[in-house]
Order: C-alpha cells, then structure tokens, then sequence
C-alpha cells in the first residue's frame, strides 16, 4: 500500500491525512501557510529574526505535527503548543488575521472538500486557548528586569497558560 492509500480498518473511514492526500498535500499546507503568514502584514514581524533554518525547521515540525494528529504514520517530537507560543505575545489579533487572511481562503483556493475543511478549522482553532494571551518573553523582562531568563517566566509568576487553558489534544 502506498502512503496516499486509505488506511483504515476494516469499516473505518480513512483518516483525514489520507483523505487529504497524504505527505504531499500536508507538506504543502503547513509550507503554504507558514510562508503566507510571514508576509501577513499583521503577523509576519514575528518571522523577523528568523533564519533559514529556524524556518525550515518550523515548517518540517508543522508537518510532523499535522501528520500525527491527523492520523498519518508520523511522530510529532516538538514542544506542546503552549510551550511553543509561550512568550510570543499573540494577541487576538494576530490570530483573527492568521484565520481571516490566511488559512480559511485557503479552503476555497485549494478546493478542499468542506468536510476536511471544517475538520482541520476545528483542529486549529481549538488551539486558541494555549496560543493567544502570551505576554511576550521580552515584556515580562522589561516588568521583571532581575527575571532569572533560564528560569522562565514563571520564576516571577507569570504562568502560561493558566490552569484553566488546558491545551486540547
């Protein structure tokens, strides 16, 4: 069987990496997405300071993350997306424009059947609460200038997310 073959169990519906169209199609998504969002006039400074590497790295991390969860034959090792977004100061905005500009036209421009559609929105978004409402690494620094940095944040009290955000699986 090949990877873009539906794997399933017997009367099991194919995952949805494989409804997709596996390896090729998420790779295209998570590059296309990522590579749009850095030239998002909203979003795109947070690619700044980024190099080559960091982000190709990213996009091959998104990939395997994508792949995992939505079922395909891959191993996500990567932070949790708290972890990941911890400090970076995403604010309601900047996710308003990742979704509004980026990734719901992209459904329609890559004619995406709109049952995968709303199953991958639904997976993105229920990201939202460990994702948006970071203070930035670099404010809580200014607030707390004696902040042990290889202590974190939470070393002067600042804990994301809070309790209560408990990230989605």
């Amino acid at each position: 069987m090949t990877e873009t073959q539906n794997q399933t169990v017997p009367d099991e519906e194919p995952a949805l990496y494989y409804r997709l169209g596996g390896l090729d199609t998420v790779k295209f998504l998570a590059r296309t997405l990522v590579q749009r969002a850095m030239l998002n006039p909203t979003i795109g400074h947070i690619w700044n300071h980024k190099t080559q590497a960091e982000v190709q790295e990213e996009i091959s991390g998104f990939v395997e993350f994508l792949g995992e969860h939505w079922g395909g034959p891959h191993t996500y090792t990567g932070p949790d997306m708290a972890t990941a977004h911890r400090g970076m100061g995403i604010t309601e905005e900047y996710w308003t424009a990742l979704f509004d500009d980026i990734v719901t036209p992209a459904y329609e421009e890559f004619n995406l059947p709109e049952r995968e559609a709303r199953e991958i929105d639904e997976f993105l978004r229920s990201f939202k609460p460990v994702v948006v409402g970071s203070p930035s690494f670099k404010d809580v620094l200014k607030a707390h200038p004696d902040m042990d940095v290889m202590a974190g944040m939470q070393s002067v009290g600042v804990h994301w997310p809070s309790s209560s955000a408990a990230e989605p699986e």
